[in-house]
């Protein structure tokens, strides 16, 4: 009791100097809304005025930071003297406007200040300096949508942009609650377009229809969530919502609760914004679409597209391409030590009932080419299995997902072999196979971010399958990435074994695009190891970055050579030196899209 009044005492100095009671905040309460309706940075400024001196200069401003939150709401301020002398509870009182007190004309963004005002796509010079300076005087102001309008309609009829350019504007969230970014976008018009049309045309990016979009002059007739039970969020989020229904379209407040409906959905979900043209003239409905999140990727062919000096060019492309069906098709020399092209398609089901299952089967075709370096090295090399013309396999799988970062899969593979030699003929290779396969979700420590990935795969074949051919293929693969700003590092091993007689497509190589880089396959191996090694470290900042690899590849029995090589990149284009090569080696032109 002593301390209290001690510490009463001691607040209560400044009061008997100017000769006024000024109490100190000892609680915030919030009345008439739910906390939760205010974003997380305004209730923690807000928890700040606890223990300091109540004073409308610190108070003001977190009641228009309220007002500029909830603007269909009235809010005020009262003091609740609390038992202890010179302490006070302030609590942010708050009462929905009653209707017709809000225009619907109005648009929420004018609750905001302009941070910063920036033209893209046309340099300065191309329109008036007057103009400039008028642009860059909403700087510090609240966000008038008729000012915006209008500069918007002065940028296009500037002489050097009038008739080649469309202009448009948006607006983004600033870096300080309460203030937004605005900028006016230029993006010259088609040839065709100009040449017909010309100033004719008034492609603004706000005032006209595209499909189903609406026009931020639009009125919001409807607001609703699809996907997901009304439970999966909370009550505020939904008020939040439903407070954008008879106002003007504002993509600044439906992106904002876009992202809080993918927070409070804890991103499980895909969340898809669509505002699209009302049922009446000159109205429109928002519409977030919730789509739950397979935990199993799509699992497809690995996408190519690679140069290599030594071994052309590569561009396989394969993916979904309309619910579940997938297709791919191109011709890729890097990945393996044949260069197949060709097409394969099949059917990928990610949820059957539940995110925990899924299954797949793809049917592909192929034609072979080989290098001559591969064909003669099979010439003497008679334990090895032959070349074939052509490839065509089915193969069906199944995947179990255990959670959203590890799941696993077992299937088969049935493919045929239209051999070369000694005669043409048909052999067959059965498969068995499985895999577990392990991704972290992205792990935030300080302002970086971490990614870990680890996989194993184990393909048979087998006489109980009906295969030619008998062997056990063994592959690992993982690695790491971590996110520091612009900064990036990477690290990536693969290690394999084979046991048995496997047939070519299967049997390891090092020395492409991805591995050993500035070797060449067929200079190190050119009918491939059954064995493998590789590891692999990059950094980059933004587009540029240097890499080093390190690797081996030989065959059961044998000595391994290891061998490095070193390189620098930019962007997709790579330069890279092996190391320690002893002839017809230097730097070599890679390109790489990952």
């Amino acid at each position: 009791m002593m301390k209290t009044l001690f510490l009463s005492l001691i607040l209560m100095i400044p009061v008997l100097v100017n000769g006024q009671i000024v109490p100190t905040i000892s609680k915030i309460e919030i009345a008439g809304a739910s906390d939760q309706a205010l974003s997380t940075d305004l209730r923690d400024a807000m928890q700040k005025l606890v223990g300091q001196r109540y004073d409308p200069a610190i108070v003001d401003p977190i009641l228009r930071r309220i007002e500029s939150e909830l603007p269909d709401y009235v809010v005020a301020t009262r003091n609740i003297p609390e038992s202890d002398p010179g302490l006070v509870r302030l609590v942010f009182v708050m009462a929905p406007k009653a209707p017709g007190t809000a225009s619907a004309e109005s648009n929420v963004n004018s609750q905001y200040i302009v941070e910063s005002v920036e033209v893209k796509g046309v340099t300065q010079d191309q329109y008036s300096s007057a103009l400039h300076d008028e642009i860059q005087n909403m700087i510090g102001l609240m966000l008038d949508q008729m000012k915006v309008d209008d500069i918007r309609s002065r940028l296009r009829t500037e002489p050097m942009l009038k008739g080649k350019y469309t202009v448009s504007d948006k607006i983004e969230r600033g870096s300080q609650p309460g203030q937004v970014k605005l900028i006016f976008e230029a993006k010259k018009m088609p040839w065709l377009l100009r040449v017909t049309l010309g100033n004719k045309i008034d492609i603004n990016g706000n005032g006209i229809n595209v499909g189903n979009g609406a026009k931020d002059t639009d009125i919001v007739e409807s607001a609703q969530v699809k996907g997901v039970t009304r439970s999966a969020y909370s009550d505020a989020l939904d008020s939040e919502i439903q407070m954008m229904v008879g106002k003007r379209v504002d993509h600044l407040e439906a992106d904002h609760l876009k992202e809080k409906l993918d927070t409070e959905l804890k991103h499980r979900y895909e969340v898809k914004e669509d505002i699209r043209k009302g049922t009446k003239p000159d109205t429109a409905t928002v519409v977030y679409e919730a789509k739950l999140i397979p935990w199993i990727p799509e699992r497809t062919l690995p996408e190519v597209g690679a140069y290599h000096p030594q071994q052309g060019i590569s561009a396989f492309v394969d993916g979904t391409i309309f619910k579940g069906i997938t297709l791919g098709m191109g011709t890729d020399g890097d990945s393996l030590i044949e260069r197949y092209k060709g097409y394969t398609t099949g059917y990928e089901a990610r949820m059957l009932g539940s995110p925990h299952f899924g299954a797949k089967v793809r049917f592909e075709t192929f034609g072979m080419l080989w290098k001559s370096q591969t064909l003669d090295n099979l010439l003497l090399s008679p334990e090895m299995t032959g070349a074939y013309r052509s490839r065509q396999a089915i193969e069906p799988s199944v995947a179990i997902a255990f959670n959203r970062s590890l799941y696993a899969t077992a299937g088969a593979n049935f493919t045929e072999l239209e051999m070369m030699l000694p005669t043409e003929h048909w052999v067959s290779a059965h498969e068995a196979t499985a895999s577990l396969v392990y991704k972290s979700p992205t792990l935030k420590h300080g302002t970086g971010t971490h990614e870990l990935t680890s996989g194993y795969e184990i393909r048979t074949g087998t006489r109980t399958l009906d295969s030619d051919f008998v062997y056990t293929r063994h592959f690992w693969d993982g690695g790491y990435e971590g996110r520091f700003g612009k900064n990036k590092f990477k690290f990536l091993y693969q290690a394999g074994r084979i046991t048995g007689n496997a047939p070519l497509f299967e049997r390891f190589s090092l020395g492409n695009t991805q591995t050993l880089r500035g070797w060449n396959k067929y200079d190190i191996d050119p009918i491939g190891g059954d064995r493998v090694f590789h590891f692999s470290t990059e950094w980059s900042y933004k587009f540029f970055g240097v890499f080093m690899d390190n690797g081996s590849i030989w065959n059961s029995g044998e000595d391994a050579t290891n061998r490095s090589s070193f390189g620098v990149f930019l962007g997709p284009l790579k330069l890279a030196v092996p190391i320690g090569c002893s002839s017809d080696c230097g730097v070599t032109f890679l390109v790489r899209f990952d």
